[in-house]
């Protein structure tokens, strides 16, 4: 294999390996790191592409379009470079700053593009081709000598920023990774020297900064497959797989933001300008345990820690969506306060039961004896004496015994809450026929028709004393229908499903229990508003 042939393989060779690492770097394409490895294998694919065309033309102008297409790449890979160098460093690069070097890369291209019609970047030009490969020869203008300078001075802080940020770099890995890219940069920038100064003569016919590139191109390649420049994205996207979390973000050892997806994005648009205080929230809710409520969903932030190697490289925060959890959470805690609300409310009931019996009981046990007093006084003729005696015994008859219905845990709580509404001054009429077998759990319904009655006793407790009323009506026929109207204050207003609605903390738990009721014993209900009225018809079983 002569030189010719292996100078030109080299070439061939190093535009195959910038265009695969190209394609890997724009499929993990995700922050400005990345964005900055694209743009500087582009640049390096098309300068090693134009220069393999400068080596391989036959005439001059042949020579001169492909070194028009070589710089084309060639006067963008010093900015491409200390893009990368600033990302890796963490150093933020004022945006007028970026702007002033994209601008002199492009004035340069541009002296260059229209280099035969002036003097400013070749002062004198001759095409050669009697040696290894054609060759322009030149004497460098004003604006060359210029651009070279100024490609000296930013490699030397490019390295600069390179070696200071080893000491900031924590783990062995992002160590390495750093050593790997700073022994690609010095191998360019010595080639580089050797090339302006022509320290080999096959430097006056071969561009020896072709090699730098390829030096360049392969350290990338060692960064990113050995000491996984892009293993965060990566990583990040298998937990994206295995937990299906609805955000995610990663961060790198030096809590620099990598990645997020579209999800995270679109929960924290601010992640664009200001990732770290969305970092701080998710911090501070998994320290707190607490769950994050964003719209109407509700998400729970997790850490996890990303290793390579035995080394953390990362942490990756996700936001599993847990608004069912959530909402079965919220259910069972009101249906506990339902439960803990009826089971006082029917305890006091059945004690009030109790105690009717109670006095029910003893009173029968000595209306025996009571009934042949009376016959002894009457028949002994003394008639005051006896009528005396039953006033009394009238008077101690206990007034809550009476039977509204025959069902009579219904009974029970219909007795508890007319005798509440009778202490407040409400009219109240009860006509109810609901037989012992009503379809339904009959503990389940008088916890329904109790807290009907409460609501509607609350409702008239707001009216003056005069217009306060409630009506109890309920038919048997197969199913129970169940009517209760009260005096009200004002118009009660109706949710979009025709429930009523309340502002008040705490308030709202009798009628969301009996909506549990019908939607439990596939009952109907609906609820009637008009002006200082309102109205419940239910249809039960």
């Amino acid at each position: 294999m002569t030189m010719r042939e292996f100078l030109l393989g080299a070439i061939i060779l190093s535009i195959f390996a910038m265009l695969f690492e190209g394609v890997v770097v724009f499929r993990n394409l995700k922050n400005k790191l990345h964005a900055y490895l694209f743009l500087n294998c582009i640049t390096m694919l098309v300068n090693n592409t134009g220069y393999l065309l400068e080596l391989l033309s036959k005439t001059e102008d042949g020579y001169i379009a492909a070194l028009k297409f070589s710089y084309a790449g060639r006067a963008f890979i010093l900015f491409s470079i200390i893009m990368i160098s600033a990302e890796l460093c963490h150093i933020s690069i004022p945006k007028l700053l970026v702007r002033a070097l994209l601008l002199i890369d492009v004035f340069v291209y541009a002296i260059i593009f229209t280099f035969q019609n002036h003097n400013l970047y070749y002062s004198k030009i001759w095409y050669d081709k009697t040696g290894m490969f054609p060759v322009l020869l030149k004497r460098a203008g004003i604006v060359h000598k210029a651009f070279m300078q100024y490609q000296a001075v930013v490699i030397v802080i490019v390295l600069a920023m390179l070696f200071r940020s080893i000491k900031y770099h924590k783990g062995k890995i992002a160590k390495r990774r750093v050593f790997i890219i700073i022994g690609g940069f010095l191998i360019a920038s010595i080639l580089y020297l050797f090339q302006i100064v022509h320290v080999f003569f096959i430097t006056y016919y071969f561009d020896l900064t072709v090699f730098g590139n390829v030096a360049i191109t392969i350290s990338m390649f060692i960064a990113i497959f050995r000491y996984n420049l892009l293993g965060v994205i990566d990583m990040a996207r298998d937990y994206i797989v295995d937990r299906l979390s609805e955000g995610v973000i990663a961060l790198d050892v030096d809590d620099k933001l990598q990645y997020y997806n579209e999800h995270a994005k679109e929960l924290y648009p601010e992640i664009t300008k200001d990732p770290m205080n969305v970092v701080n929230t998710l911090r501070e809710a998994i320290i707190r345990g607490d769950t994050i409520e964003i719209g109407d969903k509700y998400y729970t932030p997790e850490e996890k820690e990303l290793s390579a190697d035995g080394e953390v490289i990362g942490k990756l925060y996700a936001l599993v969506d847990s608004t069912v959890l959530k909402q079965r959470e919220y259910q069972l805690k009101s249906d506990a306060a339902i439960l803990e609300m009826a089971a006082n409310s029917m305890k006091e009931r059945l004690n009030a039961t109790e105690e009717i019996l109670s006095q029910d009981r003893a009173m029968r046990h000595d209306r025996r004896h009571f009934e042949a007093l009376i016959l002894s006084l009457i028949q002994n003729g003394k008639l005051d004496e006896a009528q005396k005696c039953l006033e009394e015994r009238m008077s101690q008859e206990p007034r809550g015994s009476r039977t509204f219905c025959e069902n009579t845990t219904v009974n029970a709580a219909l007795m508890h809450y007319v005798a509440i509404a009778e202490r407040n001054n409400i009219r109240i009429k009860v006509s109810a026929n609901i037989p012992h077998n009503v379809g339904v759990d009959e503990m389940q319904l008088a916890i329904a028709i109790s807290n009907l009655l409460e609501n509607a006793i609350h409702a008239c407790e707001k009216v003056p004393e005069n217009e306060r009323f409630i009506e109890v009506t309920s038919k048997f026929k197969q199913q129970l229908l169940l009517e209760i109207s009260n005096s009200c204050q004002g118009q009660v207003k109706l949710d979009e499903d025709g429930h009523p609605v309340t502002s008040k903390e705490g308030h709202g738990i009798g009628t969301r229990s009996v909506l549990d009721f019908v939607k439990k014993t596939c009952s109907e209900i609906r609820y009637i508003t008009g002006d200082n009225t309102f109205k419940v018809q239910m249809l039960i079983g």
